[in-house]
Parts: C-alpha cells; sequence; structure tokens
C-alpha cells in the first residue's frame, strides 16, 4: 500500500474515533456511562471513572454508580410498580459472577411515579461487597444494573433491560 492511502486511512480512522468519543461523551470526559432507550425511558448508569486504585478506595464507598431512569412519553408523569425497587445494582468478577449475592428478595411490591424528565435515580457504592471481600481484589470488573418494573398494576407491560460498565481496579 503506498503511503497516500496509508496516511488516508490513517486520518479516516482518527477522525471515526474522534467522532466516535464525541458522540458517547457527557460533560465531563472522564465519566463511565452507558446509556440505552427503549420503550418511552431513557435508562442511563454511570460512574466518576473507568480506573481505580484498589488501595485508594474508601470502604464507606469505594464506587459511586447511578442508574437513572428517565420517563420520555407522552404524559407528564407514569406510575410504574416493582417488587423492591425499579432495579438493582450489582459488581462482577472477570468469570461473571457476582460479587455479592444478596440472600434477602423481597416480596414487596410498590408503586413509583416519575415525572416526565425527571429522572428516578438508584445509587450503589460498593460498600457492602468491599466489606464481604475486605477490599477489593485488582482485576476487571462490570457494574451490572438489572432494570425489572411493569408499567401497570397488573404487571402485564413488563419492562427488564440491562446495562454494565467495566471497572478497571488496579
Amino acid at each position: 500500500m503506498n503511503r497516500k492511502w496509508t496516511a488516508l486511512l490513517s486520518l479516516l480512522l482518527m477522525l471515526s474515533m474522534a467522532l466516535g468519543v464525541a458522540a458517547c461523551s457527557t460533560e465531563d470526559s472522564e465519566l463511565n456511562t452507558a446509556t440505552i432507550e427503549a420503550d418511552q425511558f431513557k435508562y442511563t448508569l454511570q460512574s466518576a471513572t473507568t480506573e481505580v486504585v484498589a488501595k485508594d478506595l474508601d470502604p464507606d464507598s469505594p464506587f459511586r454508580v447511578t442508574l437513572s431512569i428517565e420517563y420520555l412519553g407522552d404524559q407528564d408523569s407514569i406510575d410504574l410498580w416493582c417488587v423492591g425497587d425499579l432495579g438493582t445494582i450489582t459488581m462482577e468478577n472477570g468469570s461473571g459472577q457476582a460479587m455479592l449475592q444478596d440472600e434477602h428478595f423481597s416480596r414487596d411490591t410498590s408503586r413509583v411515579t416519575i415525572e416526565k424528565g425527571k429522572p428516578y435515580e438508584i445509587t450503589w457504592t460498593g460498600a457492602q461487597e468491599y466489606k464481604e471481600y475486605d477490599g477489593i481484589p485488582t482485576g476487571q470488573y462490570k457494574v451490572v444494573a438489572y432494570l425489572n418494573f411493569s408499567t401497570d398494576s397488573n404487571y402485564d407491560s413488563i419492562q427488564e433491560n440491562t446495562l454494565d460498565l467495566s471497572l478497571n481496579v488496579k
């Protein structure tokens, strides 16, 4: 391949990478974000970083991850029905196993009202996982958000989605 083609391909590759980064970025380019839109909702899972240093983690809040659920439909607000909470956040090791299994499964149903344009937020700190393992070992992890709720009280219209973020603990 001659130098002109190589230079052109390199330029196109760099341009497409820059456009991809620009399309996924938010105000703070350090944010680690996963977003999907489905069935009149926007789901966003977000942490402040993709990489942390194990020895620098605060045991009371080693990770701060937020899951937000935003209603995008035509009504001013919508009632959502769930067992427990609208979503849960867990951490999985490199093998895909949850770091901490929740042994208490709630059977309590609840109704959450979300106003259009005002996201409902669930925050996960990772403190339970940190305490369970007496620290977080170095390695690659996934922070996974599971969403499960209904848009009606009879649970005829179930919304289920999963989002995940990669997290490197050094």
